[in-house]
C-alpha cells in the first residue's frame, strides 16, 4: 500500500486551545478556502476543555460535554487524525500515523505550526505508572470516577477495617489547579453519593492532598492559598504541604517524610514533560529551548526559523516583561490567535504583531459551592467566587451546544443526586488461547500485527506469496517480527491441523521486549526466521558465484561431535568440554538427527533439579534443527541459513542419517579468502 502525500501552504499540529484557535483565525482571514490552505493534524478528533475535567471525574457532568469536535469548531480546515512519526524541516514534510490498518501518509507544508502540547511522565515516582491514576484526558476523568465508585462496591462489602480503610482513602498528588479542584470534586463525590451506601460511614472516607510547595494554588498567591487550605481542611480534607509521594504500589503511597498512607487510589495531576515530538526536533536539529518547550520569538516564530511557528504547552513564548506565558488554556487561545494572524501577515510581506497578553484572573474550584480565584486584580472567594468560576467556564467553554448542554447538567445537579453508575470502560478481552481448525488463518499478508503467539499444539505453516517459508510446531512461536519491526503482516500463518495458540497482545510484547534485554536479544534472533524470499535471496547474494556453485559437501564438517540419545547426561558435558562447543547435535539409535543440545540450556535444567548427572540425553529438551543434503548447492543452503538464526546447520542423506555439520562461519571465510 501506497503512503498517500497531501500539500497545504499551512500545517498546524496538535488540536488543543492553541492549534484549534489557530486554525479558526486562518479561516477568519484567508480570502480563499480555507480546506485548501490548511490542514490541522491531531491524535484525537476533538478538543478537549482541560479546566472542566475535573467535574467529569466527580461524576457532576458528563464526559461528553467537555469535548468539542474539531471537525465542527475548525470548519474550513482539512482536519486529519493521526500520530506524527516525523518532522523534515529541511524537506519540509511531516510524517504520520493515521492508524493501525492504514500506512504511514504525508503532508508537505511551507508554515508549519506546532501547537502539540505537552505529555505526562510520572516514571520517576516508582510505582506511579502501574498503580497511578493520571487527569490529562477524558478516558482518564472516566477510568477515575470508575475507580472511585468500584472502591465504594468494595467497602460497602467487606467488613475487614485494615481493608476498608485503604479501599476508602484516596491520595491526589500535585496542589495546582488541577489537584486542588479534583480533590474538591471527589470529596464532592463522596460526600453526596454516600446515601447510597448505607454500609459505609460517612466518618471512614479520608482524602489526602500532598503538596511538594508551601502553600497550594501558587499560581495565584500564597494569600489565597492559605484560604484554599483552609476551606479543605474544614470539609475534612487533609492538606499535606512540603511533601512529596516518592514511591506507590498497589496498597500505599510513600511519602517524603517517611509516612506512609495506606490506599488503594493515588491520583497524580503533576508530571508533565516535552512531547517526544518535540523533544526530537529539539535533538535532531538543536532547537533553542528552555527545559523543553521551544523558544519563540514574541511572533511565536521559533527562533532562527521563518516558516516554523510554535504556541501552547509545548513552546515558551516570552511576555513583555521577559517572563514566559505560562502553560494555561487562556494563554493557549490567544496565542493561537495571534499567531494565524501572524502567518497571514507574513504571506502578505506585513508586520508581525507580538504575542501582549496579561492575564484576567485565575480561578479554582474547591467543591460545594467554593471557589478561590484573583479577578483583574482583586481577590474573591466562597460561593461569589464559585458563580463566578462557572460563569467564566461557562462563558470559556467553546460552541454554543456545548454550553447550553453544561448549564442544564449543572442545574440538574442542584435537583437531583450524581450518577453512580458504574460504567465499565474495559473493553472485552479474548481469551489468550485460541483454538484453531485445520485450515483456519490466523492472520493474513497486509493486516494489522497486533499479537505474538505461542503454539500451545498442534501445526501452523507460514507462507509468503512464493510458497512455505516455515511450519511452525508445538512449544515454538512467531508472529514477532512484524511488531518488533512495527510494520503490517508480511506473511499468512495457516493451521494445518487442529491447534490452540497463546495470544500476547502488543502492548504488552512490547513492554517485555523492551525492558527485558535477554528477551529483546533472543525475540530479534528469533525474526529472522520470517524472511521472504526477496530478502534471503538479498542475503544469498551477498557470496561470491564461486562459492554459491559448490556444494554442502564440499564445506561439510564430517568429524563433528555427536550426542546420542542414550548418552548420560554426565557424558555429554565431557563432550561439550572435548568440542569446545556450546551446541552439540543429537541422535538416536538411527543415527537420525533429532535436534540440538544447547549447553546453557542442560545447566539450566541440572540446576532447577529437573534432570540428574546419570539421566539421559533423552531426558533433555532439545532444539528444532534444518537440515540440508551433502548434494545440495551452498546457494540453497545459504537460503537456509537466511532464516534461522542458528550458525550451523544438519547435513543429512537422504534417508534422513546424520554425516556431519555444516557451519557458516566456513562458508564466510572461504568467500573472503
Amino acid at each position: 500500500m501506497s503512503a498517500e502525500t497531501y500539500s497545504f501552504p499551512i500545517v498546524i499540529l496538535g488540536g488543543g486551545f492553541a492549534g484549534a484557535y489557530c486554525a479558526r483565525a486562518l479561516r477568519e482571514g484567508l480570502q480563499e478556502r480555507t480546506s485548501q490552505n490548511v490542514a490541522l493534524l491531531a491524535d484525537q478528533n476533538a478538543m478537549l476543555f482541560h479546566p472542566m475535567l475535573a467535574e467529569v471525574s466527580g461524576s457532576s457532568i458528563s464526559p461528553l460535554h467537555v469535548v468539542n469536535p474539531l471537525r465542527l469548531f475548525c470548519k474550513g480546515s482539512s482536519v486529519f487524525m493521526g500520530v506524527v512519526e516525523e518532522i523534515d524541516l529541511e524537506q519540509k514534510t511531516v510524517s504520520f500515523s493515521p492508524g493501525p490498518f492504514t500506512s504511514q501518509s504525508k503532508m508537505t507544508y511551507e508554515h508549519l505550526v506546532l501547537a502539540i502540547g505537552s505529555i505526562v511522565d510520572v516514571s520517576r515516582v516508582p510505582g506511579m505508572p502501574e498503580h497511578g491514576y493520571l487527569m490529562k484526558t477524558v478516558g482518564d476523568a472516566i477510568r477515575l470516577r470508575s475507580g472511585i465508585l468500584e472502591r465504594l462496591e468494595e467497602a460497602s462489602i467487606i467488613q475487614d477495617e485494615a481493608v476498608r480503610h485503604k479501599l476508602l482513602t484516596f491520595v491526589i498528588v500535585g496542589g495546582g489547579y488541577s489537584g486542588v479542584e479534583t480533590a474538591g470534586q471527589i470529596w464532592d463525590l463522596l460526600r453526596d453519593v454516600q446515601r447510597f451506601y448505607p454500609r459505609i460511614n460517612p466518618k471512614e472516607f479520608r482524602l489526602v492532598l500532598v503538596q511538594s510547595g508551601g502553600f497550594l494554588l501558587p499560581q495565584i498567591g500564597e494569600e489565597l492559598g492559605k484560604y484554599c487550605e483552609l476551606q479543605l481542611r474544614e470539609r475534612g480534607i487533609e492538606v499535606r504541604l512540603n511533601t512529596r509521594v516518592t514511591a506507590i504500589t498497589a496498597e500505599r503511597a510513600i511519602l517524603n517524610t517517611g509516612d506512609v498512607v495506606e490506599t488503594n487510589t493515588v491520583v497524580t495531576t503533576v508530571g508533565n514533560a516535552t512531547h517526544p515530538v518535540i523533544k526530537k526536533l529539539i535533538d535532531r536539529y538543536h532547537l533553542p529551548n528552555d527545559r523543553g518547550r521551544l523558544s519563540t520569538e514574541a511572533t511565536m516564530q521559533v527562533k532562527g526559523y521563518t516558516n516554523l511557528w510554535s504556541a501552547g504547552d509545548c513552546s515558551a513564548v516570552p511576555l513583555e516583561d521577559g517572563s514566559i506565558s505560562p502553560a494555561t488554556a487562556q494563554f493557549a487561545m490567544r496565542q493561537g490567535t495571534v499567531l494565524g494572524s501572524n502567518i497571514l501577515a507574513a504571506r502578505n510581506g506585513q508586520p508581525l504583531a507580538p504575542f501582549r497578553f496579561k492575564t484576567l484572573g485565575e480561578m479554582a474550584s474547591l467543591g460545594h459551592r467554593n471557589a478561590v480565584g484573583k479577578v483583574l486584580g482583586f481577590k474573591v472567594s466562597g460561593f461569589l467566587g464559585w458563580l463566578m468560576w462557572r460563569a467564566t467556564y461557562l462563558f470559556k467553554l467553546p460552541g454554543l451546544e456545548q454550553k447550553a448542554k453544561v448549564f442544564f447538567e449543572w442545574n440538574l445537579e442542584l435537583l437531583f443526586p450524581r450518577d453512580i453508575s458504574l460504567l465499565n470502560v474495559n473493553t472485552t478481552k479474548v481469551l489468550g488461547r485460541v483454538h484453531l481448525e485445520k485450515g483456519d488463518p490466523i492472520y493474513h499478508i497486509g493486516d494489522a500485527a497486533f499479537s505474538f503467539y505461542l503454539l500451545e499444539n498442534g501445526s501452523v505453516e507460514i507462507n509468503d506469496r512464493s510458497g512455505s517459508v516455515r511450519k511452525i510446531g508445538p512449544g515454538e512461536h512467531f508472529g514477532e517480527r512484524e511488531l518488533l519491526q512495527s510494520t503490517k503482516r508480511q506473511f499468512d500463518a495457516i493451521a494445518l491441523e487442529p491447534s490452540t495458540l497463546i495470544a500476547l497482545d502488543k502492548t504488552t510484547f512490547e513492554a517485555l521486549t523492551k525492558n527485558s534485554l535477554t528477551l529483546g536479544y533472543y525475540l530479534n534472533r528469533s525474526s529472522v526466521k520470517y524472511l521472504t524470499l526477496q530478502e534471503r535471496t538479498a542475503i544469498v547474494d551477498r557470496a561470491s558465484p564461486t562459492v554459491r556453485q559448490k556444494h554442502v559437501e564440499d564445506f561439510m564438517r564430517r568429524d563433528a561431535v555427536v550426542l546420542r540419545e542414550t548418552d548420560s547426561i554426565l557424558n555429554a558435558l565431557k563432550a561439550f568440554k572435548q568440542a569446545s562447543a556450546t551446541i552439540l547435535p543429537v541422535v538416536n539409535d538411527k543415527t537420525e538427527c533429532t535436534g540440538w543440545l544447547r549447553l546453557d540450556l542442560a545447566f539450566d535444567w541440572l540446576h532447577q533439579g529437573k534432570v540428574r548427572l546419570d539421566f539421559s540425553v533423552s531426558q533433555l529438551r532439545r532444539l528444532p534443527f534444518i537440515a540440508v543434503k551433502p548434494t545440495d548447492s551452498i546457494e540453497q543452503a545459504l537460503l537456509q541459513f537466511a532464516q534461522t538464526p542458528d550458525r550451523e546447520v544438519i547435513v543429512a542423506n537422504e534417508s534422513g542419517q546424520f554425516l556431519g555439520t555444516l557451519a557458516l562461519l566456513d562458508l564466510i571465510l572461504a568467500d573472503a579468502g
